[in-house]
Formats: structure tokens, sequence, C-alpha cells
């Protein structure tokens, strides 16, 4: 096993709040934040921060992902609503 060395902090971005943060910009620093601890680049301490971080990141994703997949239900649902025949009197 390789001697760690716990050179690096978490990234600036870290101290952006979640709830502001695009999918784009999350997923890209919680990939950021996967690898700095995959590469044990961070101590404990950051690396405890990180998985908190991490966790706040993935909530963040999620919400977005279900906000996304409910406007798709809504396209569909007016998709058929648009595409039924007219009704006859």
């Amino acid at each position: 096993m390789s001697p760690r060395k716990p050179t690096e902090t978490l990234p600036a971005d870290a101290r952006h709040p979640c709830d502001t943060l695009s999918f784009e910009t999350a997923i890209a620093e919680l990939e950021s934040l996967i690898q700095s601890v995959e590469n044990n680049r961070l101590p404990l301490e950051a690396t405890l921060n990180a998985y908190q971080r991490g966790q706040q990141l993935i909530g963040r994703c999620s919400e977005l992902l279900r906000d996304a997949e409910e406007r798709l239900q809504q396209f569909d649902a007016q998709a058929v609503v648009d595409d039924a025949p007219p009704e006859r009197s």
C-alpha cells in the first residue's frame, strides 16, 4: 500500500449551496469529489467533508431528475390529449 499524501483540499465549488446548482454542475463536482477520495488525496477531515458534500450533491441530482421525470410525464399526458380524436356532438 502506498503512503497517503493528503495534499489536497476540497474544491472551491464545495462552498456553493447545492440547491442552486444545475444537474451538470452538481454531477461534475460529485465526480471530482469521488476522484479525490478514491485517489487518497484528502486528509481524513476533508474526506469526511467530501462525503457529506457528496450526499448533498446526490440529493440535488435526485431532486432535479425527479423534476425532469415529472415534466416528461406532463408532456406525455399532454401529447395523449393533443392526439385524441375530437369529440363528436
